[in-house]
């Protein structure tokens, strides 16, 4: 990931630390199948090639929990894409549909 340094923000960010912005792109799998997560100043789209590559991933949802509560708290958007057909919300507030796919992310709300 690319951190990038933004400034002409006036916020003047944590302490004497430079203000940084994750930006990158980070490709791998998930049962064999590809997955990619782009990062930039908008949040964090996860995106899966495939609908069968989305459902697989959601039994790894409890997992990610922990993760998530901590992109929420510091109010980082995640969306996911499945199949560049569609693109849902999971942070700040899931989507219905992601409600009813991974219950589990409920709890974020």
């Amino acid at each position: 990931m690319d951190p990038a340094r933004n400034t002409e923000d006036p916020h003047a960010g944590h302490g004497f630390v430079p203000k940084l912005i994750v930006a990158g792109r980070l490709a791998g799998s998930v049962d064999g199948r590809p997955v990619v997560i782009d990062a930039d100043e908008s949040g964090f789209l996860v995106s899966f090639a495939m609908i069968r590559s989305a459902w697989a991933a959601r039994r790894s949802v409890a997992a990610l929990l922990p993760v998530l509560a901590v992109a929420k708290r510091h109010g980082v958007p995640v969306r996911l894409k499945v199949a560049g057909l569609v693109s849902l919300e999971v942070l700040p507030v899931p989507s219905t549909l992601i409600r009813i796919v991974a219950p589990r992310l409920a709890s974020l709300a």
